[in-house]
């Protein structure tokens, strides 16, 4: 029994000496390279991320420009509570401004440039959205035609 012993483990070291030098039959060899994916993610869209910024310096302006426009509003519905009488309510304020155009010729113009301010407003966000929307439809058709493609 020894005898077997002593054989067994010096054979048993030498197997595993020659197991680990040669890689116990690893291929070193580069795997075969897979087809690459596409990237589709919207995040790496360079064209797509200046779009977005492109939106957002644009809601910015229109931001700052209806700031101006508030502020020239809020002056002239200043200018209108002090000519009414005390405790006027919002109302009457809005009545005088829209009823006297001779004491507030800039009112009717503001109201309207606030209106076409919003509008435009609307328009960028709308626009967007679209953008956003028709960007994510071609991301999902996209990684869909690659899972379809991976399949086969």
């Amino acid at each position: 029994m020894k005898i077997g012993y002593m054989l067994v483990v010096p054979l048993g070291a030498v197997l595993c000496a020659c197991a680990c030098l040669t890689g116990c039959g690893r291929d070193d060899s580069p795997a075969p390279s897979a087809p690459q994916k596409k990237d589709v993610s919207r995040a790496n869209d360079e064209a797509y991320q200046k779009r977005l910024e492109q939106f957002a310096k644009d809601k910015q302006g229109i931001g700052q420009q209806r700031a101006k426009i508030q502020s020239r509003i809020a002056e002239l519905r200043a200018r209108a509570r002090k000519a009414l009488p005390e405790g006027a309510t919002e109302a009457q304020v809005l009545a005088e401004l829209e009823n006297n155009p001779k004491k507030y010729p800039a009112w009717r113009e503001l109201v309207a440039a606030m209106r076409e301010s919003v509008k435009e407003e609307e328009q960028n966000l709308a626009a967007a959205q679209a953008a956003v929307r028709q960007r994510v439809m071609q991301e999902v058709k996209d990684r869909a035609q690659g899972a379809s493609k991976e399949a086969k």
